[in-house]
């Protein structure tokens, strides 16, 4: 049996290419100063020999399938919480990409899947995020987590402990409009808001949004260049409405 898990397009791209990891083409804004040991880690998807930040990836508990010598050189680090610390791994046979898939600037349906190698077995450490209904909304007002290794102030460098951060979901049609994103934003997503000069940032994207324990939600997507710029707020892809393409690629 194999496992899969999506992430974020953009890392996808960063990943099959020479620079492999790191999120920096997708620009996402991070973080908050008590971050703590998160309920839920997420992986890290890193080369195999060692060497730049990670990727995160969301747990999933043709279709463009993409295999190349660059992918089959990556694998996908469970259980992880410090950086540079020996955790369980998998190679990654095989990334299918959303087939409408659209690059920025337009970032629309940014999700991809990963394939790996091996069955995932739950531990204390590790635990797979269930699946949204295909109709489930993500409210306006609802309280979630995010989480990453992502920088911890702007222009620094990667955290090396895992960190999370408390947001809330912003009404789309208020991030849509032309005091926030001027009609930008692409179908299927949300907007995120933590507290004053707090956000996700560069190298948090492919990170899931958990709104209700257990559950995924979203997958962090991009942001504006300054992380904490209020009128460009995170943007994550929401999950729901690609349930039964997640359903089919896995079944296949």
């Amino acid at each position: 049996m194999v496992m899969w898990f999506y992430l974020s397009e953009p890392l996808l791209k960063m990943c099959v290419g020479e620079k492999a990891v790191g999120g920096a083409s997708s620009c996402l804004p991070h973080r908050k100063h008590r971050w703590g040991r998160p309920r839920w880690p997420p992986c890290a998807l890193r080369p195999r020999q060692d060497g730049g930040p990670p990727v995160h990836a969301a747990s999933a508990g043709p279709r463009d399938p993409v295999r190349s010598a660059e992918l089959l050189r990556l694998r996908l680090v469970l259980g992880l919480h410090t950086l540079g610390h020996p955790r369980l791994a998998f190679h990654v046979l095989m990334a299918v990409q959303h087939p409408d898939y659209r690059p920025a600037p337009a970032l629309e349906n940014d999700l991809a899947l990963l394939q790996l190698d091996g069955k995932v077995k739950p531990s204390k450490t590790i635990q797979p995020l269930r699946l949204p209904r295909s109709r489930q909304v993500v409210a306006a007002g609802a309280r979630c987590s995010v989480a990453g290794w992502g920088v911890t102030h702007q222009g620094g460098q990667l955290a090396r402990a895992l960190q999370e951060l408390d947001v809330r979901v912003l009404d789309s049609q208020m991030c849509n409009s032309s005091h926030f994103w001027h009609g930008g934003l692409p179908r299927y997503v949300v907007c995120l808001a933590a507290d004053r000069n707090q956000a996700p940032c560069k190298g948090d994207s492919g990170g899931p949004l958990v709104c209700s324990k257990g559950w995924v939600a979203g997958i962090l997507s991009f942001s504006s260049k300054v992380c904490t710029n209020v009128f460009k707020p995170t943007v994550a892809t929401t999950v729901a409405p690609y349930v039964s393409w997640i359903k089919k690629v896995i079944r296949h």
